[in-house]
């Protein structure tokens, strides 16, 4: 998991151009954005109830969402980014991600963007983005924080000795909580071992790291049981390679490296 905010200088309208693979209009920046992709990915969005009509339109929704958020360190929305079984079918994996993405997130107040990469056939992955703002009984935006004030024994609000009014933010929503993300972790792979095990398939897959579990190893990405041994190894050094240089990308410009394909950026 990974925030989209504008402290990091990234735009929610870039994010989605480029992970849905379509052509989407900046208000904010007066832009076309537009990323182009060999594979179109397969994109489609799922909303809560007391949504709007507009959150289910890619272009008005984010700008809608920047609108909203205006400060200069304003998270635009929660990344989830995770890879598919390769043992299942196109059909079978968009089942399994949409039907984990409503249980986990649409149903707890999020609008999910969703976006099913397909560039590589050893690595099918989706890029989730999610809404940080709940929506209100009427369909406006809701709040994700109140202020509360800090009162003395006889109710009456307190002060610094600088004179400032003490209070503190209260979350009206747990969806930035450590605890929550690894419950979303835990969450996925249970959602993955359980087809897998349906389906009569041996391999399982675990939120945890490689150092929570004893392992003394590098994390690859996963490829699937019936990938031959020196195929694995060389798609995993690949996998190296890339997480190597995607260290260094700019968040700025949304200039993702792809397996080592940097993607361009054009403008109509």
């Amino acid at each position: 998991f990974s925030n989209i905010s504008a402290g990091k200088g990234r735009s929610a309208i870039a994010s989605a151009a480029y992970r849905s693979g379509e052509k989407l209009f900046d208000d904010k920046e007066g832009r076309r954005y537009f990323y182009a992709r060999s594979v179109m990915p397969e994109s489609f969005i799922l909303t809560p109830k007391n949504a709007p009509e507009l959150a289910s339109d890619r272009e008005q929704l984010w700008n809608e969402v920047e609108k909203k958020d205006r400060k200069s360190n304003s998270r635009y929305a929660k990344e989830f980014n995770v890879a598919l079984p390769v043992e299942l079918s196109e059909s079978e994996q968009k089942e399994l991600l949409t039907k984990y993405v409503q249980e986990n997130f649409v149903d707890e107040g999020m609008v999910a963007d969703v976006a099913i990469h397909r560039d590589h056939p050893d690595n099918p992955h989706a890029h989730v983005m999610l809404t940080n703002r709940p929506f209100n009984p009427d369909g406006t935006w809701g709040q994700k924080t109140k202020t509360e004030y800090i009162l003395d024994s006889h109710g009456n609000k307190t002060k610094t000795p600088a004179g400032n009014v003490r209070n503190r933010k209260i979350w009206l929503v747990d969806w930035d909580k450590k605890e929550k993300i690894n419950q979303w972790r835990h969450n996925w792979a249970v959602s993955v071992n359980q087809v897998l095990e349906q389906k009569n398939i041996p391999d399982r897959i675990s939120e945890k790291s490689f150092i929570e579990e004893g392992i003394d190893d590098t994390p690859t990405q996963h490829e699937g049981i019936n990938s031959k041994r020196h195929e694995r190894k060389e798609f995993n050094q690949q996998v190296k390679n890339y997480r190597k240089s995607k260290a260094g990308y700019k968040n700025n410009q949304e200039k993702v490296i792809n397996r080592g394909h940097l993607d361009s950026l054009t403008e109509t």
